[in-house]
């Protein structure tokens, strides 16, 4: 009967965790808040709810059978504790990686001020500057990171460049080369 309380407020505490998760993923601004929330809220929900499930399979042991079930369950939550925030954070930084920025509302401190690198040159100018819009200066964004990604962007738009230079050059030399007629010669 305990076990059976104990095992059913596991169950219920990681649905709960869950339903925070899924709260997070619907209200949070931006990508880095939302997979924030899904990492915490899935990790700590599935270690609660195996947890109760092991709890429960336990308290019917009746051989070795059901006690290797529990262990593998109990497995189960610990596999998904450590690839969890692996994986998380594995897609965090493909995210920064490709150039999704974090969303910075006017006066909110920055992940820069703690020490991390998604905020570098997006930080909001201070509360006693004036906004661009009312005549104050604006700064300029520091560069992003050359990713491969981008530097293939920038190769493709080089060559583009290109093509509509030599396209501009040969149009100017075919308009010389009109204005050159043979009529004006004689």
């Amino acid at each position: 009967m305990l076990l059976d309380a104990l095992s059913v407020a596991l169950i219920v505490s990681g649905l709960f965790f869950f339903f925070g998760a899924v709260v997070g993923l619907v209200r949070f601004p931006d990508f880095y808040t939302r997979m924030h929330a899904a990492g915490k809220g899935d990790t700590l929900s599935t270690l609660l709810i195996t947890a109760g499930m092991a709890i429960q399979v336990l308290q019917h042991i009746h051989g070795p059978v059901e006690a290797l079930v529990a262990i593998k369950v109990l497995a189960i939550g610990l596999f998904i504790m450590l690839t969890s925030p692996t994986s998380t954070h594995a897609l965090m930084k493909a995210g920064y990686d490709d150039g999704i920025e974090p969303v910075v509302k006017h006066g909110m401190r920055g992940v820069r001020d703690l020490g991390g690198p998604f905020l570098e040159g997006a930080r909001p100018a201070p509360a006693e500057a004036e906004p661009a819009a009312a005549g104050g200066a604006k700064k300029k964004a520091a560069p992003r990171k050359k990713t491969p990604a981008r530097k293939a962007a920038s190769k493709k738009t080089a060559a583009k460049k290109a093509t509509k230079k030599k396209a501009t050059k040969k149009a100017a030399r075919k308009k010389a080369a009109k204005k050159k007629s043979p009529r004006d010669e004689n």
